[in-house]
Formats: structure tokens, C-alpha cells, sequence
């Protein structure tokens, strides 16, 4: 591939303008299309939810990528949000036996293992809605390990030079209909009300990090806050998921106190 076009690849794929990137690459003949080119294609399909194209994609070069952990990974992570968790294990397998420093391939692996029920003890703790991958990985020498950061938005994490971490969201338009459902008893979707919806999906939905996960919201702004940066992690990505959920986010916002 010529190097012009993977600098172009990669600068679209870091805009999140994979849209852009199947396009390019779909213009050049496919009996022109190299190992990369056909690499880039598959990762941008995964980045769209397109799965079932991109393992269309990956079958082409699977000869070459054999030896391959990127080709791997992007295989499992194609069949683990097909929900085809086995195939998920074996590939995510693969990835990190060729490339066991992968933090990436260990967490996707420990998550494929747990829908299939073969968790180990060591990896309970590690059973949060994977949603939390939001990017398919570059190739290297680009190879970032993937944020959940992008999967949060619109809240954002924020980590302190003194090691704690923080869960800031600017509170009056994300999710203002729920809390308008409960305007006449006084909600008015501020950072009050946010920290009290927090507290109860923090009761009910994940207790075991109520010693952890704390809470300091404002008028403008929800903020929790821990020293623990894998509970507040793990915090996020699950009230994430839940306010995304229409029907769980009213129920949970329901038992809600006024503060």
C-alpha cells in the first residue's frame, strides 16, 4: 500500500470517518486490494457494526494472517458483538497467544469467556458490559490500547496527578426527558438530581462498589469520584449502558429522591 493512502487511512480513522476509509478502499479493485488494504477495510466495517462484511473481509487474507494477532483480534471482535461468543474465545485466544502483552485481546477474552460461562475465579471481577470498546485498533506502529472514553460520552473521565479519577458530566441536555417525567415533584435534571439517580444505580445495579464509587455533584455538574481507578471505570461504563436503556434508566430514575 502506498504510503500517502495509509497516512490518509489512518488520519480518517482516527476522525472516526470510517464511512470515508470503506469507501477509498472499496474504489480500488479488489484483486488490487493488498493484505493492509484489506486489514483497514475490515476495521473500519467492525467500526461501523457491519461484523458480518468485515469477517466477509478478513476471510480473504485469513492465509496471511495466520501469524497475524491484529487479524486475530479484529476476527473475535467481529464475532464477539455477533454475539458468536465461542468463535469469539478462539480467536481472542490466538490474539494473545501471539501477542500476550495485548491488554486489549486479555479483556475482550475475558469478557467472550464469561458469556460462554467459562469465567475463572481470577476474572470475575472483570464482568462489565463490554460496550466499553469503541474503536477497533490501529495498525502498528499505531497500535493504541483502546478508551472506553469514547463509549462514556457524553461523560468524560478524568484522571488527577494525585491518582484519583473523576466522572464529570455537564448536566441540561443528555437524558433531560427522564427527569422532566418527574418536573412536578420538584426534578429539574440538574447535578443534584443526576448524583441521586446515581446513588440508586450504584444501590441497586453494582453495591459492591458503594464504599468506592463517590459522589460531589453541583448545580451545573454530576461528578463521582474514587481512588480506585478500575471501580469507577467500571461504574461508568455501567450507568452508561443504563441510561442508554430507555426503560431502566425511568425505573431506576423512579425510585429517585429529591435532594
Amino acid at each position: 500500500m502506498e504510503k500517502d493512502l495509509l497516512e490518509q487511512l489512518n488520519c480518517w480513522h482516527d476522525d472516526d470517518e470510517f464511512e470515508k476509509i470503506v469507501g477509498k478502499i472499496t474504489e480500488i479493485p479488489e484483486q488490487d486490494r493488498d493484505y493492509d488494504l484489506v486489514s483497514h477495510l475490515a476495521r473500519a466495517l467492525n467500526n461501523l457494526d457491519r461484523y458480518d462484511e468485515a469477517l466477509q473481509q478478513l476471510s480473504t487474507i485469513k492465509t496471511e494472517g495466520e501469524h497475524d494477532p491484529l487479524w486475530h483480534f479484529r476476527v473475535g471482535y467481529a464475532y464477539y458483538y455477533l454475539s458468536q461468543y465461542e468463535d469469539a474465545v478462539t480467536a481472542f485466544e490466538m490474539a494473545n497467544k501471539l501477542d500476550p502483552e495485548d491488554e486489549d485481546a486479555v479483556m475482550l477474552l475475558k469478557w467472550s469467556r464469561h458469556e460462554v460461562g467459562i469465567t475463572s475465579p481470577q476474572e470475575k471481577s472483570m464482568t462489565v458490559q463490554p460496550n466499553a470498546i469503541a474503536s477497533v485498533k490501529n495498525d502498528p506502529p499505531a497500535n493504541e490500547l483502546i478508551s472506553f472514553k469514547e463509549r462514556i460520552k457524553p461523560f468524560q473521565f478524568i484522571e488527577h496527578d494525585s491518582g484519583n479519577v473523576s466522572l464529570i458530566l455537564n448536566v441540561g441536555v443528555y437524558k433531560d426527558e427522564v427527569f422532566q417525567t418527574r418536573a412536578d415533584e420538584g426534578f429539574e435534571g440538574n447535578g443534584y438530581d443526576w448524583g441521586s439517580l446515581a446513588v440508586v444505580f450504584l444501590e441497586e445495579k453494582m453495591p459492591q462498589l458503594e464504599d468506592t464509587v463517590h459522589f460531589d455533584p453541583e448545580a451545573d455538574m454530576f461528578c463521582a469520584y474514587s481512588d480506585n481507578r478500575e471501580a469507577l471505570q467500571k461504574f461508568a461504563i455501567g450507568f452508561k449502558d443504563a441510561c442508554e436503556d430507555d426503560a431502566v434508566i425511568r425505573d431506576l430514575f423512579s425510585r429517585a429522591e429529591l435532594d
